[in-house]
């Protein structure tokens, strides 16, 4: 069976679980050449096809834009859930930017009162900063506005586009550590425990830098998997993160390049069960406090 045959034949299970899916019993198709099969079908039928896309937004819209209700749209065309959900928000979030755009000077006004009755600041402070919010509102406005950094805007295939938003976290780590001034540098040995080595006053510093999509931080590698591979067993089972590997564990938000800089020896405290799945509200103390980096190096010091 091709397939083309074969995910017509699967769509339902596909989108209700691909994990379940591919681990049921050995299937024709990797889950990987499943999702890339179906990112091209929507990149041809959809991202080139405007009318049809306008055609499914339409259709998406009698469902009131419950996204519960998109895999029912998704398993109709035949595509992957998940692509589908991409694609309409990223839709929706064109049409929010245009209207931002055409009306940004009101909607920041309109902002900055708000901010500044909420918040009670005195009058001199507001009119001291009000000039400079303006300008950083509007950026970021812009910002949330697209929903974010635009991600894969040239379809590239998803094994290898994991690999480079991997990369690209620790380059917008690199490049916002060199930006506040430190000195910092890249790790090209992919075998490294660490990504990047801050010089601080003399004294290297081991950065390891991961990118997260979600409010989701884990100080856990992950399974080694894919087909062939035993996920279960124990040498292909994530270790975890510890101040042997490196000094400093930063988590980049790909979306819009927070970084959390946590230092780990405060993680080799934390229980096995805790570092598995972190809530970044867990980790306020360390979300872009880069005072942490001057801490670790002092008190490496001291040891």
């Amino acid at each position: 069976m091709n397939i083309k045959e074969f995910i017509k034949e699967n769509i339902e299970e596909i989108n209700e679980s691909i994990d379940s899916f591919k681990e049921e019993k050995e299937r024709e198709y990797s889950d990987v050449e499943i999702k890339n099969y179906l990112r091209e079908k929507i990149y041809d039928e959809l991202y080139m096809n405007p009318e049809h896309l306008d055609k499914v937004i339409n259709e998406f819209s009698q469902y009131d834009f419950k996204k519960s209700e998109i895999i029912k749209i998704a398993n109709k065309y035949i595509y992957y859930k998940k692509d589908l959900e991409r694609l309409i928000e990223k839709t929706l979030f064109k049409e929010l930017n245009s209207g931002l755009e055409k009306n940004e000077t009101i909607i920041i006004d309109n902002l900055i009162n708000n901010i500044f009755e909420t918040i009670g600041m005195d009058k001199g402070k507001q009119k001291y900063i009000s000039s400079d919010l303006k300008k950083v509102l509007a950026k970021s406005l812009f910002v949330a506005s697209t929903n974010g950094f635009p991600t894969n805007i040239i379809n590239v295939e998803s094994g290898v586009m994991t690999a480079n938003a991997g990369d690209s976290a620790q380059f917008l780590f690199l490049s916002r550590a060199i930006l506040a001034g430190y000195n910092a540098s890249n790790v090209d040995v992919r075998s490294s425990r660490y990504d990047t080595i801050i010089d601080y006053k003399g004294k290297l510093l081991k950065v390891q830098v991961k990118g997260i999509s979600s409010d989701i931080i884990s100080f856990k590698d992950r399974d080694r998997g894919g087909r062939g591979i035993d996920h279960t067993h124990e040498r292909n089972k994530g270790k975890r993160i510890t101040s042997k590997d490196c000094d400093i564990y930063v988590a980049v938000d790909k979306q819009v390049g927070i970084c959390y800089i946590i230092p780990m020896n405060v993680i080799d405290t934390w229980p096995d069960e805790k570092i598995k799945s972190v809530k970044t509200s867990e980790l306020s103390e360390y979300k872009e406090n880069w005072k942490i980096i001057d801490a670790t190096a002092v008190a490496l010091e001291e040891i």
